[in-house]
């Protein structure tokens, strides 16, 4: 069992502008290293065993905020990567159908499955541990859909985490 605390990075320059970041590094604005301090402090009374990231910089930046806080060093991983946009990455947000998605992007189905990955690594990497976890908006939404045992057409009606926002699940 794994006592998940999953976050989204914070606020990063191209969230400002409204692009799709997908697998672009991102830099945290101003506000989002703000934010990340504040979810660091938000988990200080928290006993956390580890810290996850995605491999991306504005995911990874966040969580060394956090970790630092614990005395804990971050744990990148790709399967925490946020949804690979193909060819629309760097465009913008408002110009996308998310029940029609643009060739060349992840599908929900595809974002499910290394969701599930990502959740099996922290069922054998990190059982027993309280650990938090800090991802992207559509991938967030992925593991969310799962924990709650939705299906997958389901997880576009959740909503995309805010920035350093929190959510907790019980991973058995």
């Amino acid at each position: 069992m794994v006592e998940l605390i999953l976050s989204r990075h914070g606020e990063t320059i191209e969230n400002q502008q409204g692009l799709l970041q997908g697998r672009m590094p991102g830099t945290l604005s101003p506000r989002g290293i703000r934010q990340a301090e504040g979810l660091a402090e938000l988990l200080a009374a928290e006993h956390l065993d580890s810290v996850v990231c995605s491999d991306l910089a504005r995911s990874r930046d966040t969580a060394a905020i956090v970790a630092a806080r614990h005395g804990l060093s971050p744990v990148a991983t790709p399967l925490l990567q946020e949804m690979d946009w193909g060819g629309n990455t760097g465009k913008r947000m408002a110009d996308i159908d998310w029940r029609n998605l643009p060739a060349g992007a992840e599908t929900p189905e595809e974002l499910r499955q290394r969701a599930a990955r990502f959740l099996a690594w922290l069922r054998a990497d990190f059982n027993g541990q309280t650990v938090a976890a800090i991802g992207h908006g559509v991938i967030n939404r992925a593991v969310e859909a799962i924990c709650l045992n939705l299906p997958t057409e389901a997880m576009l009606d959740l909503p995309i985490m805010g920035n350093t926002e929190c959510k907790r699940f019980t991973i058995k």
